[in-house]
């Protein structure tokens, strides 16, 4: 077997190689390492970056095999050590992040990988592996957390807030409900009765004309309050449930026929029923007002652990593109947004010539027996 003569001109050379590699060794910003394969993962070579990290240098690194560990937030350590010896024991390459204190006890993150290195028959020579300083990152990582959980606990401020002034909404609308049901209506409907009995007591055609007239007058103000009921809190929502009163509400309307389908297996909580409400009544106000339609369907139906609702209708349709809603249709983004605020979800499907489906779906909230509100 031929050897390489040892030559003064090959040993220069082979000092500059060294020289080379090692300043390139010495010149990354990271540590690298030799370590055999026990359990205190023994130094056997770390490059002097150590001392730019940690403020100790290379000897005595490496003459204390406990160092390692001694150094290593006692948080991370259990589960380091698990994962260094299941490395040693599989031989899979080790990657972890862990906290380091330096020699002046300041903690620094490090990112440790290695490969085990064997010989010709496989045997376990050395772990070969590299370490370096991520602190910055990790800060710049638990920034982000502690900025999301901010954002998080706001946002849900927000919808606390928004759902407090949905409710308080609902509320007033109950409350001015039910002062005109027991106020003008009453009132309205009194003075239609003694126009009534005016009229009978009357002999004079043309004035009790007058007074028909006016009965008839009455009669219109006491249905348009009717409806105003409906618009603000119809009464069956509460007494009957959800369905009824969207049933109550589609009745005895001009416009396409409504078909109301109930699929429920139980009534949903006060709030959720006042939101499903709202956004059917904003879905089949447009049906009415702008659709052409000759049928819209409602179908409520209890699924994936909250309500779906779906107006479909088989009108005219609109282009869900164009960049502001046609007038009329403002109600498309309150819709939207009142299925947001309850963390659900709304989407509108049309196109010209195709008609409007609406398909709404509300998280449930404690729910009740159905039909017993």
């Amino acid at each position: 077997m031929s050897t390489i003569p040892l030559t003064p001109e090959f040993m220069r050379s082979l000092r500059e190689a060294h020289e080379t590699y090692r300043h390139l060794v010495e010149g990354i910003p990271a540590v690298l390492y030799i370590d055999a394969v026990d359990d205190l993962s023994t130094n056997v070579y770390t490059s002097p970056q150590i001392e730019d990290i940690l403020g100790i240098d290379v000897d005595t690194w490496r003459k204390d095999p406990s160092m390692w560990i001694d150094r290593m937030h006692q948080d991370d350590r259990e589960r380091v050590m698990i994962e260094h010896q299941e490395s040693n024991r599989t031989g899979e390459p080790f990657s972890t992040e862990y906290r380091l204190f330096t020699s002046e006890d300041k903690e620094v993150w490090i990112r440790d990988e290695a490969v085990l290195v064997r010989d010709d028959g496989g045997a376990p020579l050395f772990w070969r592996g590299i370490m370096y300083d991520v602190t910055e990152t990790k800060r710049a990582e638990e920034q982000l957390h502690r900025n999301m959980d901010i954002l998080r606990r706001t946002m849900q401020d927000r919808h606390r807030l928004l759902m407090r002034l949905e409710d308080a909404q609902e509320e007033e609308r109950r409350r001015i409900a039910a002062d005109i049901h027991d106020d003008p209506i009453q009132v309205i409907t009194a003075a239609d009765l003694r126009a009534q009995r005016l009229a009978r007591q009357i002999s004079d055609p043309e004035l009790r004309a007058e007074v028909e007239a006016l009965q008839a007058t009455l009669a219109q103000a006491v249905e348009r309050l009717r409806h105003l009921l409906f618009e603000l809190r119809p009464p069956s929502l509460d007494r009957e449930g959800l369905v009824a009163a969207l049933r109550a509400y589609s009745s005895g309307r001009e416009g396409p026929e409504i078909l109301v389908e109930d699929q429920l297996t139980g009534e949903p909580a006060s709030d959720i029923r006042g939101l499903l409400y709202r956004i059917a009544q904003e879905a089949l106000t447009n049906a009415r007002k702008h659709s052409g339609a000759a049928r819209v369907t409602v179908s409520v139906v209890s699924e994936e652990g909250g309500i779906r609702l779906r107006v479909v209708d088989d009108g005219v349709g609109f282009d869900t593109s164009a960049r502001a809603p046609d007038r009329g249709h403002i109600g498309l983004p309150t819709m939207v947004e009142r299925a947001e605020l309850a963390g659900g979800r709304c989407r509108i499907d049309s196109e010209p010539g195709r008609g409007t489906t609406v398909d709404a779906w509300l998280p449930l909230g404690p729910a009740v027996p159905a039909k017993q509100v």
